[in-house]
């Protein structure tokens, strides 16, 4: 035992074991597995280890020859066939196995990347699926005896893990203010569990060892029952080393303890290390323990962990989420004891004498209401356009500095870099931006400062999402990453859902100062919007200024939607640009008979259809280059042979969202950038 405490307390050792793991990580990350299917292989059989249902489609996690995440689309004839499915049955499906793609838009989610740090390479959509037997292991007919008696939300959240049936609004509420942590299952859930059970076994008379041993044993056994993810894996790894340090009095110390904790985490799982909940887990528990002083004060306690909690959590909420919400640390003064020790014990008892639900009711009513009432307040919020990775981690180090010195030289430091970063979207150049909604419009226009929208695309399916997510996935990421804090304008081009189906939500989620339709008919969707916003229509030559880009509308009011679309002649000093919306060929000939343009940069009409770009327009426009906003597979067949074969003729360059990505133009130098490969 001597022995090995010399060489657990060994500088030499910890130097030694860093430099073996993050030689294994990096040889782990490189090194790419091997693959048993592909994309000609129609049947797969195995085991589900994970099942969500929803209303529209079973999401489910499939261990066959190597791990798959199955998507099966529900209809009513489908839906009796998924009720018996469980974790742990072996199942044979039919169905189309893809490989997940790539974000197509620059900072955007990397759907392909979060399922690869799970060791899953391939999806499948499926259309048929039979169970072949049940499972006969103990751990998943307790796993599904859980997801069958604990129906509550939260309980499943705080308990399981699932927080999938939580209200979306309500979850969202959570993340605005900086609280959602609180959600998760991490190492002070775990700390709560074990305290609870040693201090009942610390009435029995057994051993310090063995009371160790026992709330280990619990513990792992229920967290045998989670999706583990980094935070949990903290949480078990530091109690369990907490435990093995206290009985065999190893002499480590905390810092020690969380190192070991670090390198066993990234052994088991070198992505884990990807993650911003391991960041926040390791740095926030690291800098608690070399900056916190202690105080017999709960409150000053609860204070000062709030504040420095918070600010080791900046530069990485910057980098993940390019946000920040200085309120929270007044937040988390109240959500903290109030998750702590009412909900989360409420939750446990409610799980063990369910008659006390309607007092649980009560305190998660709390929690819900409050959060939503407190997510309208926005002055909190700071939005910071993605940075090099190296001023994230300069303004860490500051930051540490000022925690360690405490000086007023060093604050002001950080405060200027901070500044400088907020304002430094001021700095971005001029751009025209196609961004890639899948089978509809949405171009983003930013000039020294001021930003302008037109459309917001928006269909019933974009990339196995519903439409909503284009924007919360796309959209207002893409804009904060930009450092975009508000629209100045949108212009909402007709009244198409793939034009404008995502305002609702676009509006609800981010500052929009004035939103113009489109004359002639008013639709479905521009109605329901005016009921809830004021409103414009753009008017016939009506002019908009965005910074350097000069907007002029030129079309006028007509009985067909499509003929009516907005059309937007775009001036800037080193560019000009034509954007069509869906306008018909009716339409191009009444612009070209009333206006003489110089353009540069075409915006094809109604994403290629062969109802616009007449051979006429493109020979009287005679543009340089023609932009296709179209979506990868869609029923339409767009962009059409004959449009393209126009382009073709009249040697007319083009690119396609389709095959480029995100397309943004650069006025000022000319430069392409495709977000699917660079120029």
């Amino acid at each position: 035992m001597k022995i090995l405490k010399i060489i657990l307390q060994s500088r030499l050792f910890c130097i030694y074991l860093i430099t073996i793991t993050l030689i294994i990580t990096v040889f782990r990350i490189i090194i790419e597995p091997k693959l048993y299917y592909t994309e000609q292989d129609k049947k797969v059989i195995g085991v589900i280890e994970k099942i969500i249902i929803d209303d529209e489609k079973v999401s489910m996690l499939i261990n066959a020859k190597e791990k798959l995440q199955g998507i099966y689309y529900l209809s009513n004839k489908k839906e009796n066939k998924i009720q018996n499915l469980k974790v742990g049955d072996k199942i044979k499906i039919l169905g189309e196995i893809t490989k997940p793609t790539s974000p197509t838009t620059t900072n955007q989610f990397n759907y392909s990347f979060y399922l690869k740090k799970q060791g899953i390479y391939h999806l499948i959509i499926i259309d048929k699926i039979r169970k072949i037997k049940g499972s006969t292991k103990i751990l998943d007919k307790i796993k599904n005896i859980l997801n069958e008696k604990i129906t509550h939300p939260y309980i499943q959240a705080f308990l399981l893990g699932n927080d999938e049936d939580i209200s979306k609004d309500i979850k969202e509420s959570y993340q605005e203010n900086g609280i959602s942590h609180l959600l998760a299952i991490s190492g002070m859930h775990f700390y709560l569990i074990a305290n609870f059970i040693l201090k009942i076994l610390n009435k029995i008379k057994i051993t310090s060892k063995i009371r160790y041993l026992i709330t280990f044993l619990i513990v792992f056994l229920y967290s045998s029952l989670l999706d583990i993810n980094a935070s949990i894996l903290r949480g078990i790894l530091f109690f369990f080393l907490f435990s093995l340090n206290r009985v065999w009095s190893l002499g480590l110390l905390k810092k020690q303890l969380i190192l070991f904790t670090i390198i066993i985490t990234i052994l088991i799982n070198p992505y884990f290390a990807t993650e911003v909940a391991f960041w926040y887990s390791f740095v926030i528990s690291i800098g608690l323990l070399y900056f916190l002083d202690t105080t017999n004060s709960y409150w000053k306690s609860l204070w000062i962990s709030s504040y420095i909690s918070f600010l080791l959590s900046v530069p990485i909420s910057l980098y993940y989420f390019y946000q920040i919400n200085i309120l929270s640390v007044f937040y988390n003064l109240f959500y903290i004891p109030y998750v702590n020790f009412v909900v989360f014990p409420l939750t446990v008892l409610t799980f063990l004498i369910p008659l006390i639900e309607p007092l649980y009711q009560l305190s998660i009513m709390i929690l819900e209401q409050s959060s939503l009432l407190i997510s309208k307040i926005k002055i909190g919020i700071f939005i910071f356009p993605k940075a090099n990775i190296c001023v994230y981690l300069i303004e860490f180090l500051v930051l540490i500095i000022f925690l360690k010195k405490k000086n007023k030289r060093i604050l002001l430091l950080l405060l200027l870099l901070f500044l400088g970063h907020y304002f430094s979207f001021n700095l971005q150049p001029d751009f025209f931006k196609i961004i890639d909604v899948g089978q509809g419009d949405s171009i983003l226009l930013f000039s020294k400062g001021r930003a302008g929208l037109i459309d917001t695309g928006g269909k019933s399916y974009f990339n196995n999402r519903t439409s909503s997510t284009i924007t919360k996935y796309t959209t207002i990421p893409l804009l904060k990453s930009l450092g975009i804090k508000k629209l100045n304008y949108l212009f909402l081009t007709h009244g198409d859902m793939d034009h404008m189906g995502e305002v609702f939500y676009l509006m609800n989620h981010f500052k929009i100062e004035n939103i113009y339709i489109n004359l002639g008919t008013t639709s479905f969707l521009e109605k329901k919007l005016m009921e809830e916003r004021k409103i414009k229509k753009s008017k016939q030559d009506s002019m908009y200024q965005i910074g350097n880009f000069t907007l002029y509308q030129l079309n006028r009011s007509w009985k067909e939607e499509n003929n009516s679309s907005s059309v937007y002649y775009i001036n800037h000093p080193n560019l000009t640009i034509l954007t069509m919306g869906d306008a018909t060929i009716k339409t191009e000939e009444y612009i070209l008979k009333n206006y003489n343009l110089n353009v540069d940069v075409l915006k094809i009409g109604h994403h290629g259809s062969k109802t616009s770009t007449g051979s006429t327009f493109l020979k009287e426009t005679d543009p340089n280059l023609a932009l296709i906003s179209v979506g990868k597979t869609n029923r339409f067949n767009h962009p059409n042979r004959e449009v393209l074969n126009k382009l073709t003729e009249n040697k007319i360059p083009y690119l396609m969202t389709k095959k480029s990505g995100t397309i943004t133009i650069f006025p000022k130098t000319k430069v392409i950038r495709e977000d699917k490969k660079e120029r």
